[in-house]
């Protein structure tokens, strides 16, 4: 093959990722998604419906108590498009729905696989059990995959701002419901006043149980947190932006081959960033830091994995490339057997054939 002939097929690709409907098209992996925050509206409209639960009318006034502004003030700021949403979520009925509503999501831009993850604590308040809650979900996510093909599993939160030993009966159901479909355990919750080191026994709790970790780390402006967080035992980082003020610690991401769940849109919108000058994407890249590309909250944020992408290619003139990479980092970090990793290599290759 000649240069001049390989110059006119690196051009061609290079335009064709500016293309959303392809991109959209493209095999794709998400491993960094939150069940509460990425239901669609009407959705929650329906499941509102059903409980009799009061809802704006209007779709717009609607809309805006559920999707974060783009000048939100900081996290706590962000976090409060979730109070209508968690007031809905407190039945086997409506959690199934939601994570139905998720996989038909996922479907429409072709997801191969999706890790979903919530926080059972917050789904008790009309006296749900734990293993109730936890099977509905379970019980959306089959229904999804049933009927559109998506292969999924979830992630169980414990929330940082609650009891020991409550967040130790989440590391117990991770356990229970490890064979149905439940893959991971995560910290989520406020960060900057409960660190990692403040769960160390729960933790290690977890990795004694061999319960697979993926921690939010690094969102709130503590890049030791991240280190913290991979010492006690995390597989993946949700988030890990902070990481880019110590690069002290870039060493260690690296040796323990450490997958960093990025989330533009939201990292913006949480002013874990402000400027796209400070966001790290490529200085992790060039620094052989692994990253995968994911939503956050597909509702909360208004983004999709598509956009997700996109906005990289605006941003970074990533290519499909670059673009299939990112996705193949994020199999090799999912919480599944070799096989099911080898199977989802062998879609993203035929997918990412584009001559």
């Amino acid at each position: 093959m000649n240069l001049a002939y390989c110059k006119i097929i690196l051009q061609r690709r290079k335009d064709d990722t500016v293309k959303r409907e392809l991109v959209k098209k493209l095999p794709k992996i998400e491993l960094h998604c939150h069940l509460d925050g990425s239901i669609r509206p009407e959705t929650l409209r329906k499941i509102a419906e059903q409980q009799d639960i009061s809802l704006p009318t209007d779709d717009g006034q609607l809309k805006q108590l559920l999707v974060a502004p783009k000048d939100c003030q900081d996290l706590n700021d962000y976090l409060k498009r979730f109070e209508l949403v968690l007031t809905c979520l407190q039945t086997e009925t409506a959690l199934q729905t939601a994570a139905f509503d998720i996989i038909s999501q996922a479907a429409e831009e072709n997801i191969q696989y999706i890790e979903v993850r919530f926080a059972p604590s917050l789904h008790t308040e009309k006296g749900l059990s734990l293993p109730k809650i936890v099977t509905a979900v379970l019980a959306g996510l089959n229904q999804g995959q049933q009927q559109f093909g998506v292969k999924s599993n979830a992630l169980l939160c414990g929330m940082r701002h609650e009891a020991l030993t409550e967040i130790e009966k989440i590391v117990h159901l991770a356990e229970e419901f490890k064979e149905s479909g439940v893959v991971g355990f995560d910290l989520a919750g406020n960060e900057v006043d409960f660190p990692p080191y403040t769960f160390e026994e729960t933790l290690a709790l977890a990795n004694q149980l061999n319960i697979p970790l993926t921690l939010h780390a690094g969102e709130c402006g503590c890049g030791k947190n991240v280190a913290d967080a991979v010492y006690l035992g995390a597989k993946r980082i949700g988030h890990g932006i902070a990481l880019k003020d110590t690069p002290e610690y870039f060493s260690l991401i690296k040796e323990k081959d450490i997958l960093i769940e990025m989330c533009p849109t939201s990292n913006f919108q949480t002013k874990t960033v402000t400027d796209l000058a400070d966001y790290p994407f490529q200085l992790f890249l060039d620094s052989g830091i692994k990253v995968c590309i994911n939503t956050d909250n597909r509702t909360v944020s208004d983004t999709t994995l598509t956009d997700e992408f996109m906005k990289l290619h605006e941003w970074y003139d990533i290519t499909y490339t670059d673009m299939e990479q990112l996705n193949r980092n994020a199999i090799e970090g999912a919480f599944i057997s070799n096989n099911e990793k080898q199977a989802l290599h062998e879609q993203l290759t035929t997918g990412y054939q584009l001559d």
